[in-house]
């Protein structure tokens, strides 16, 4: 099969595992909309409104409502992601058997289910920027190289989570419960300058933190994004990959005896 063929593939795929995760509600792909804004605007009326937590260099909690959103914007997409990719091949094994889908296409097509949540956060950016007065600058161009390295990571973990689950059914319940662990211990609510030393070391080696980060640098700050954090991500998001691929293509062979 040519790129194109594969490419082409993986949209019908994504197409079909969106339209199943909505089946049988009454607004359908909707809920892709409501859903993420009613988590923002928790987590704006918590941190914004009660806590009124402030941006350093600002005292404005307004200002800290949109940093906010811009690090939170791509950890929705990241978590959908990998909560998709990790069930992907139980849930879609029939595919593969059925209709000679590659199961590498399973996890892949998974990993974009956060596209929507991802648009939606930037939209409410730029609308939030615009109210503030942050006209967004040339700087939101970076995204065209940052969202599909996000992708390409979350493909990448995706293929070791997806293959794990078909073997360990308790990666399902293991799985949430270390991402929400992972959102509090990951600078999103909270700047990285509170860390030093040492342990802003681990956080600089978060790959969750730098594509946070990388939002806020684009979409807050209007800078360009870290060049020493963005070598980093593209040298572990292809290291991840290509293991991932190997370890899934390890593993394939059984999951049919197994599921």
């Amino acid at each position: 099969m040519n790129i194109f063929g594969a490419t082409l593939e993986v949209y019908k795929l994504f197409l079909l595992n969106l339209r199943n995760r909505y089946l049988g509600s009454r607004i359908g792909i909707l809920w892709s909309v409501i859903q993420p804004l009613l988590m923002m605007v928790i987590y704006i009326f918590i941190f914004g409104i009660i806590l009124r937590l402030k941006v350093e260099g600002s005292d404005s909690s307004f200002d800290y409502v949109i940093w906010f959103i811009c690090g939170f914007t791509p950890w929705l997409a990241i978590n959908e992601g990998i909560m998709a990719t990790a069930n992907s091949i139980i849930s879609g094994i029939n595919l593969v058997k059925n209709f000679s889908i590659k199961s590498e296409f399973l996890p892949i097509a998974s990993s974009m289910m956060g596209l929507p949540q991802m648009f939606v956060g930037i939209v409410v950016i730029c609308i939030l920027s615009f109210i503030s007065g942050r006209y967004l600058s040339w700087h939101i161009f970076w995204l065209i190289v940052i969202i599909p390295l996000m992708f390409f990571f979350i493909m990448g973990l995706g293929f070791f989570l997806s293959a794990l689950t078909v073997f360990v059914r308790d990666m399902i319940q293991i799985i949430p419960t270390f991402l929400q662990l992972l959102f509090y211990l990951t600078p999103i609510f909270y700047g990285a300058e509170k860390f030093s030393g040492n342990m802003f070391i681990l956080v600089f080696l978060n790959p969750f933190y730098q594509i946070c980060n990388m939002f806020r640098q684009i979409l807050f700050y209007q800078v360009n994004p870290d060049f020493s954090g963005l070598a980093y991500l593209i040298v572990i998001s292809t290291v991840l990959w290509i293991s991932g691929l190997i370890f899934f293509r390890k593993l394939k062979g059984f999951f049919e005896s197994v599921l």
